[in-house]
């Protein structure tokens, strides 16, 4: 990769929001190795950098509407069942922003009323949004391959479920986030460890920040 290319992935707001990500679930993915000093510094611009990501996204509206409708307009011909799974992931993933924001309001107290509720419905909508994402890559498969996309929903996934307020783990999960310092805490009685964490979100963003180069490229 060339500075021009790294440039270039930076003079973008999806290439901006990936190299943010993957250097937030990086930081995760290292801190176990690091002394006891270092490690809550690299835990503090994690959690930072995720804040960051929340406040970007209070823009993600408009286009993720113009998105949703684009999919909805070209989901006419395709076959039915994964028309279907495309409209109701296209709905799930409108829905997820709004709650997103209201709860980050209450975080910060422009909004009152607790924002721990809304934290864990966003996730639910983020695991629903990543199930019907692999449902529907599953279904085109049949028609090209996509494995790195499934791993990368997939990698996405099994966060979203180690997050959730109530699953099949036994120990109880509070809301930490990468999205608010008002409701991070900081991976305490937490199912998958630090650094299991950190390798899912990063094998996530590396596959998605490829995908961009790529993209870029042709």
């Amino acid at each position: 990769m060339t500075l021009q290319d790294i440039v270039t992935v930076l003079e973008t707001y999806r290439g901006r929001e990936k190299t943010m990500r993957t250097v937030q679930y990086g930081l995760l993915f290292v801190t176990p190795l690091a002394k006891e000093n270092v490690r809550k510094a690299l835990q503090t611009v994690s959690s930072q950098l995720g804040v960051a990501r929340v406040i970007l996204r209070l823009f993600d509206d408009l286009p993720m509407l113009q998105y949703s409708l684009s999919c909805i307009r070209n989901s006419k011909g395709k076959d039915r069942i994964l028309k279907y799974l495309e409209v109701v992931n296209t709905l799930v993933d409108q829905l997820y922003f709004p709650v997103e924001h209201i709860a980050w309001a209450r975080d910060i107290k422009v909004l009152r009323g607790s924002s721990k509720t809304l934290w864990n419905v966003s996730v639910l909508l983020w695991g629903l949004s990543l199930v019907l994402t692999i449902l529907r890559e599953k279904v085109e498969a049949l028609y090209r391959a996509e494995l790195l996309t499934v791993i990368m929903q997939a990698a996405d996934l099994l966060n979203a479920l180690n997050w959730l307020p109530h699953r099949p783990w036994k120990k109880s999960f509070p809301v930490w986030q990468v999205r608010s310092l008002c409701t991070w805490k900081p991976w305490h009685h937490q199912p998958f460890p630090l650094w299991k964490v950190g390798f899912l979100g990063l094998v996530s963003s590396l596959i998605g920040f490829s995908k961009l180069l790529s993209l870029q490229r042709s």
